[in-house]
C-alpha cells in the first residue's frame, strides 16, 4: 500500500507540473499573439518567455510550433539570428502546416536574400497551396525575382478554390509590370468580373487595370471625380458628358454610364439618358434595378407609358423599392 501511495503521489505531482507548464505556456502565447496581431515587438514581453519550456508543450493551443511563434515575434524585432535558431530547432514540430517555412520566407524577405525567399516560399506553397499567406509569399517572391511567367502557373493550381484575397493579390502582382501580363491573366480578370459575387471594389479595380491598362483606368477615375463635382453643383448636362468620357476610358465600369444616364435625366435629355442606361442593362448588368427605374422615368417623361411600365416592372424584379410606385403610375388599366 505504501508503494502504491508513493506512486500515486508522484503521478499527482507530475500531473500538477504538466498542468503548470501548459498553463504557463498558454499565458505566454496570449502575450505573443496579442503583440503579433498588432505587428508590434515589445521588449518587455520577452521576459515572459525567457525561462519558458518551449519543448513541452512544443505546440501552441492552435497547433502552431511554440518556437516558431516566438521566432516570428523575434522577426518583428529584427532579432534574426535568434529567430533562425528557433525555426531550425522546431522544423519537425507539426511540419505539415508549413508554418516555419512561411516564417523563414518572411525572414529572408526582410534580409533580401533572393534564393532563400523563393526556396522557403515554394516549400510552404507546395505543402499547402490553398493557404492565402503561402500564395501571397510565393507570388511576391516571383515578382521580386522577375519570374512573372511563374505567377500564372501557381494561380492555375489554386484557381478553382481561390479565395478573393488570393485573386486580388494575383491580379495586383501582374500590374507591377503590365508588359508581362499574359492572355491567361486577362482571362482571369474577365472571369472575375463576370462572377459578380464576392467581388470587392479592390478586385474589380484590379481586373479593370489588367484588362484596360492603368493609364486608361486612372484617367477614368479622374473624370469620374470631375463629373461628380459638376453633378453636386447641379451642372447635370456637363456632368453627363463627363461621365460618358469616363466610360470611354473604362467601358467596364457600369457606374459611369449609369451616372451619365441619371445626369442626363436630371437635365431633361431623356434620349441620352436612355442610351446610357440601356448600355448598363444590356452589357454590364449590375442587377440592382436602378438603371431600369430611371429608364422607366425617362420613357414616362417622353409620354410612352407602355414602355415605362415595362421597365418599372423590370426594376421591381430586382426589388428596387421606388419602382413599385412607378408601377402604380404607369401600369394602371387607364394607361394601357
Amino acid at each position: 500500500m505504501r508503494v502504491i501511495s508513493i506512486v500515486l503521489f508522484l503521478v499527482s505531482l507530475l500531473t500538477t507540473y504538466v498542468h503548470y507548464l501548459v498553463n504557463e505556456s498558454s499565458e505566454v502565447q496570449y502575450t505573443l499573439y496579442t503583440d503579433m496581431d498588432s505587428a508590434t515587438y515589445k521588449e518587455e514581453s520577452t521576459t515572459r518567455f525567457l525561462g519558458l519550456n518551449t519543448d513541452f508543450p512544443n505546440l501552441s493551443l492552435s497547433a502552431l510550433p511554440v518556437k516558431g511563434i516566438i521566432a516570428r515575434y523575434y522577426l518583428l524585432g529584427g532579432r534574426y539570428n535568434e529567430a533562425i535558431e528557433l525555426l531550425n530547432e522546431s522544423m519537425n514540430d507539426n511540419p505539415y502546416i508549413m508554418f516555419n517555412e512561411m516564417i523563414k520566407s518572411d525572414l529572408y524577405w526582410d534580409l533580401q536574400i533572393k534564393d532563400s525567399i523563393v526556396h522557403y516560399a515554394e516549400k510552404a506553397f507546395n505543402g499547402i497551396p490553398n493557404n492565402q499567406k503561402h500564395f501571397i509569399n510565393l507570388a511576391r517572391a516571383y515578382v521580386y525575382t522577375n519570374e512573372y511567367d511563374r505567377l500564372d502557373s501557381i494561380y492555375k493550381i489554386v484557381e478553382s478554390r481561390a479565395v478573393p484575397d488570393i485573386t486580388k493579390y494575383y491580379l495586383s502582382s501582374l500590374l507591377t509590370d503590365e508588359s508581362k501580363i499574359t492572355e491567361y491573366g486577362r482571362q482571369i480578370a474577365r472571369k472575375t468580373l463576370n462572377k459578380k459575387e464576392n467581388i470587392t471594389k479592390e478586385i474589380r479595380l484590379a481586373s479593370h487595370y489588367v484588362l484596360l491598362g492603368q493609364s486608361n483606368v486612372n484617367e477614368s477615375i479622374r473624370l469620374d471625380t470631375e463629373a461628380e463635382a459638376k453633378y453636386l453643383n447641379s451642372d447635370f448636362k456637363s456632368a453627363g458628358e463627363t461621365y460618358e468620357k469616363a466610360g470611354e476610358y473604362n467601358p467596364l465600369e457600369y457606374s459611369y454610364f449609369e451616372n451619365a444616364g441619371i445626369s442626363y435625366f436630371q437635365s431633361g435629355y431623356y434620349d441620352k439618358a436612355i442610351k446610357n442606361l440601356t448600355k448598363v442593362i444590356d452589357s454590364l448588368n449590375p442587377g440592382s434595378g436602378k438603371s431600369e427605374f430611371v429608364i422607366a422615368q425617362s420613357y414616362g417623361e417622353l409620354g410612352n407609358k407602355t414602355i415605362a411600365c415595362e421597365y418599372a416592372i423590370k426594376s421591381s424584379e430586382f426589388d428596387y423599392r421606388e419602382s413599385f410606385k412607378l408601377i402604380g403610375i404607369y401600369c394602371g388599366d387607364s394607361n394601357q
